[in-house]
């Protein structure tokens, strides 16, 4: 029954998806990402890693991104492996996950796709670099620190 209904669903989410009249531009792809997300700001994030410690923050940028610096107590899961990620170690739709990644885009786009796996505690953070622009704490493989704001004068 299960099998059935996730086949259903898969063939009417397939079903749903409309074809663009014109190839879209960068600026038309991330207004499509956020269309309809309400972003979480640095200080949910803070509160909910002090409420529950079983909070699932993920980064969902690059590698590269990730190791050059993240939040401190974030997972790596790239975007385009994390939904396949979620489906196969988190087992509990109302675990609470935190999304992230540089401005918010990727994070909407894999919002979009747990939700549509089942999962119903999702948010999506405004991005690392909301989060580094605060002076808020980041971290790496070397440790602890603060992002500096460096203007040329």
């Amino acid at each position: 029954m299960t099998k059935l209904f996730s086949l259903l669903s898969l063939m009417l989410l397939v079903g749903c998806v409309s074809h663009a009249e014109e190839v879209m531009t960068p600026e038309a792809v991330t207004e499509a990402a956020r269309a309809g997300i309400v972003f979480v700001d640095n200080e949910h994030i803070q509160a909910r890693q002090a409420a529950n410690a079983d909070l699932v923050l993920v980064d969902v940028r690059t590698e590269s991104e990730f190791s050059m610096a993240h939040i401190p107590g974030a997972t790596w899961i790239p975007r385009g492996k994390a939904e396949f990620v979620f489906a196969e170690t988190v087992r509990d739709a109302e675990t609470e996950i935190i999304l992230y990644c540089r401005t918010g885009s990727r994070a909407a786009l894999v919002k979009k796709a747990l939700y549509a796996q089942g999962y119903k505690n999702v948010s999506a953070h405004e991005g690392f670099v909301t989060w580094a622009e605060a002076g808020l704490p980041v971290q790496n493989d070397l440790g602890q620190f603060k992002m500096l704001n460096h203007q040329a004068q």
